[in-house]
C-alpha cells in the first residue's frame, strides 16, 4: 500500500510541476515573443532613436543562443539589413555591427541570412558609401563611419565563407573593383587595409573571376605591402595576409611566382611565426584586472591604463590572426592538390619528372617528392614546421583563465583555441610533405604522435574540432612512420614503451567518441598500429593485433556511418594483406568475420546514397575489395 501511494503522489507532483514548468515557458514564449514584436515596431520606427535603440536592443537578443532561431524565424533580418543604408551613421554602425556578431555565431546562420536576401543591402552599402568615401579627419563620425566599413567587409568575409551564393554576389557586383582603392596604408589606416586583406584572401581562394580582377586591380599595392618594413604585429599581420592574396591570385600556386617573391613570402610567414604567442599571452596575463577572493573584478584600470591595455590586446589579437593566416597559407602549399600542376599540357612533363623520381629503389612516389624544389628548400631552411608545430602548444592553464576571466581579452582565448586547432590540421598536411629528417627523423615523427595523443587521450577535450585535427595528425604520424624507406623491421623499437593499457586507453576513446570523423581517424590510426606491430610479431604483439582486430570487428558491426564501416574493413584488409599475418588470421577468424560483414556493408551503401565524392569512392572501394580479400585470405589459411 506504501508503494502504492508513493507512486500516487508522486504522479500528483509530477503533474503540478508539469503544469508550472509549462506555465513557465508558455511566460517565456510570450516574453520572447513580446521582445521581438516591440525590436520588429522599433526597427520600423520613423526616428534615428527608436531604429538605433531597436538594434541595440536586437544585439543584446542574439547574445543569448536560444534567442537566434526566433531571431532568424520572425524575419528580423529582413528588416534589420536595410537599415545599412540608412542616411543616418549611427544607424549603419550598429546595424553592421549586430549583423557581423550574428553571421560569426556558427556557418549554417550564413545560409539563413542569405536567405533573407542579406546580400542586397549590403552590397548596396559598398556601391553607396564605399566606392569614393575617405575617412574625413574633422568629421564627428569618422570613428563610426570607420567602424561600419570594417564591419561590413567582416560581414562580407563571414558570408563568403559559408556560402557559394555570396562569392557569386560578390563576383557580379562592383565590389572587388571598390575593395582594392582600401589597401593605401596612407589614406585608410591598418584597420581597414587588414579588413579588406582578409576578405580578398578568403573571396579570391578558388575563384577564377575574383582572381583576374585583384589582379588587374591591386597587383602592384599587394607586392608593395609585402615589402613593408617593421615587425610588430600590424605589419606583420598586412604583409601576411598581403602574401596569401598573391599565392590566391595565381591559383594557390607558388611556383608561378618569381623566386625572388617566394623567398619573400616565405620569410615573411617564418618571421610571423617566430612570435611566441605563449609569451605574448603570459605577459598580457600580468596586465588585465583580476578577480579578487570573493569571484569579483578587480576596479577597472583609469582611463589612459584602460587605452594602454586596450592596445596590447589589440596587438596580440593582430599578431594571432597572422599567425592564423600564416599557418593556412602553409596548409594549402602543402596539401595533396599542391603537388597537381594547374596546367593539364604539362602532365606529361610532370608524368617523366614523377619517373624520374620514382628510381628510389622501390618505384613510390613519394609525397614530399611531389612539392615543388624551391617550395621545398624554403618550407626547410626557414623551419617552417618546427615554427607551425610551436601553435600548438597553449599557454599555460593559469594564463588562459585569467585572459578568459576578464571581458576585453575573452576574444584571445577563442582566437588562441582556433589557432592551435588550425595549426594541427596543417601539421597533418606537413607530415606527408616534408621529408622525414625535416620532421626530427622517425623519433620525432614518433613525438609527434605522442603529443598529439595528449590532447586526445589524456585531456578529454571538448573541443571537436581540435579531437579531429589532433587524430588526423596521430594518423599522418603513424602513416609516415609505415612508409618510411628504412628496415621496418625496426619500427616496434618506437612503440617498446605502449603498455596494452594505452591500448585500451584508445579503444575507449573510439567507443566513447560520437563524431564520425575522428572515429575514423581513430580506427584508422590504431590499424596502422597493429600494422607496424607486424613487422616484429611475438606473443607480445600478436595478443595487440588480435585485441585491435577484435575491437575493429566490433565496432564495425555497430557502426551506423557506412563510410566509417568502410575505412574500419579497409583498415582490416590492409592489416592482414601480409601473408605473415595467416595464422593470427585463423586465430581470430577473421574471414568467417568479414563474411557477415560484407553483405552489411552493401545493405548500408544502398541505404545511404547521399555521400561526398570522397566517401563514395571510399565506400566503393571497400565493396570491391572486400570480396575479393576474403577469398584470397580463405584460400591462404585453408592451407594452415
Amino acid at each position: 500500500m506504501g508503494k502504492v501511494r508513493k507512486t500516487k503522489a508522486r504522479k500528483v507532483k509530477n503533474a503540478v510541476v508539469s503544469e508550472e514548468s509549462n506555465e513557465e515557458e508558455q511566460l517565456s514564449n510570450d516574453s520572447k515573443e513580446n521582445a521581438v514584436q516591440t525590436i520588429l515596431d522599433q526597427l520600423q520606427g520613423a526616428s534615428v532613436e527608436e531604429k538605433y535603440c531597436g538594434l541595440q536592443t536586437l544585439a543584446m537578443f542574439i547574445e543569448i543562443p536560444e534567442n537566434i532561431d526566433e531571431v532568424i524565424n520572425q524575419g528580423l533580418v529582413k528588416v534589420a539589413a536595410p537599415l545599412l543604408l540608412d542616411p543616418a551613421s549611427s544607424v549603419r554602425n550598429a546595424s553592421s555591427g549586430m549583423l557581423r556578431n550574428l553571421s560569426a555565431v556558427k556557418l549554417d546562420i550564413c545560409d539563413s541570412l542569405m536567405d533573407q536576401d542579406i546580400m542586397t543591402p549590403l552590397t548596396c552599402y559598398f556601391h553607396e558609401h564605399a566606392e569614393s568615401w575617405i575617412p574625413d579627419p574633422i568629421s564627428k563620425s569618422r570613428d563610426e563611419d570607420i567602424d561600419t566599413f570594417v564591419q561590413c567587409v567582416n560581414l562580407l568575409l563571414n558570408l563568403c565563407e559559408s556560402s557559394d551564393l555570396a562569392v557569386k554576389y560578390v563576383g557580379q557586383s562592383r565590389i572587388l573593383d571598390i575593395l582594392p582603392r582600401y589597401l593605401d596604408m596612407s589614406l585608410f589606416g591598418i584597420d581597414i587595409v587588414a579588413a579588406v586583406l582578409q576578405c580578398l584572401f578568403v573571396v579570391v581562394e578558388d575563384n577564377p573571376l575574383a582572381m583576374e580582377k585583384i589582379k588587374s586591380n591591386c597587383q602592384k599595392q599587394l607586392q608593395t605591402l609585402i615589402y613593408l618594413e617593421g615587425t610588430d604585429p600590424s605589419q606583420l599581420l598586412i604583409k601576411t595576409l598581403s602574401a596569401g592574396v598573391i599565392i590566391n591570385t595565381h591559383g594557390g600556386k607558388l611556383t608561378t611566382l618569381p623566386i625572388e617573391m617566394i623567398n619573400q613570402i616565405m620569410s615573411i610567414l617564418a618571421k610571423t611565426l617566430s612570435v611566441d604567442h605563449r609569451f605574448a599571452c603570459n605577459q598580457l596575463s600580468s596586465q588585465v584586472p583580476l578577480k579578487n577572493t570573493s569571484g569579483k573584478m578587480e576596479d577597472p584600470p583609469k582611463i589612459k591604463d584602460a587605452q594602454i591595455l586596450d592596445k596590447q590586446i589589440k596587438a596580440v589579437i593582430q599578431m594571432l590572426d597572422a599567425q592564423q593566416s600564416a599557418i593556412e597559407i602553409i596548409a594549402n602549399i602543402c596539401s595533396d592538390e599542391d603537388g597537381d600542376d594547374i596546367n593539364s599540357d604539362s602532365s606529361s612533363e610532370n608524368n617523366e619528372i614523377d619517373e624520374e623520381i620514382c628510381q628510389n629503389g622501390n618505384g613510390t612516389l613519394l609525397t614530399e617528392d611531389k612539392l615543388p624544389p624551391e617550395v621545398l628548400e624554403a618550407l626547410v631552411n626557414f623551419e617552417v614546421f618546427q615554427r607551425v608545430w610551436a601553435r600548438t602548444e597553449m599557454p599555460a592553464q593559469n594564463v588562459v583563465m585569467i585572459l578568459k576571466d576578464y571581458e576585453g581579452s575573452q576574444l584571445i582565448c577563442k582566437k588562441l583555441q582556433s589557432l592551435q586547432t588550425r595549426a594541427l590540421l596543417c601539421v597533418n598536411n606537413m607530415i606527408s610533405s616534408l621529408p622525414n629528417a625535416s620532421l626530427g627523423g622517425v623519433n620525432g615523427i614518433y613525438k609527434i604522435w605522442v603529443d598529439a595523443g595528449k590532447l586526445v587521450f589524456k585531456q578529454r577535450e571538448e573541443n571537436l574540432n581540435l579531437l579531429e585535427s589532433a587524430t588526423a595528425v596521430m594518423r599522418a604520424a603513424l602513416d609516415k612512420i609505415k612508409l618510411r624507406d628504412s628496415d621496418k623491421a625496426s619500427d616496434i623499437s618506437l612503440f617498446n614503451d605502449l603498455a596494452i593499457s594505452d591500448i585500451e586507453i584508445m579503444l575507449t576513446g573510439i567507443r566513447q567518441c560520437e563524431v564520425p570523423e575522428i572515429r575514423s581517424n581513430l580506427i584508422r590510426m590504431v590499424g596502422i598500429l597493429a600494422l607496424l606491430l607486424v613487422n616484429n610479431l611475438n606473443d607480445i604483439t600478436s595478443n595487440v593485433i588480435c585485441t585491435i582486430t577484435d575491437f575493429i570487428i566490433e565496432q564495425s558491426h555497430k557502426e551506423n556511418e557506412v563510410w566509417v564501416l568502410a575505412e574500419a574493413l579497409d583498415t582490416l584488409v590492409d592489416l592482414y594483406a601480409e601473408d605473415e599475418t595467416d595464422y593470427l588470421a585463423a586465430k581470430v577468424k577473421l574471414v568467417d568475420k568479414l563474411a557477415i560483414l560484407a553483405p552489411i556493408l552493401k545493405n548500408k551503401a544502398r541505404q545511404q546514397k547521399r555521400l561526398p565524392k570522397e566517401y563514395k569512392v571510399l565506400v566503393n572501394t571497400a565493396i570491391t575489395n572486400l570480396p575479393r580479400f576474403i577469398n584470397y585470405k580463405k584460400e591462404r589459411v585453408s592451407k594452415l
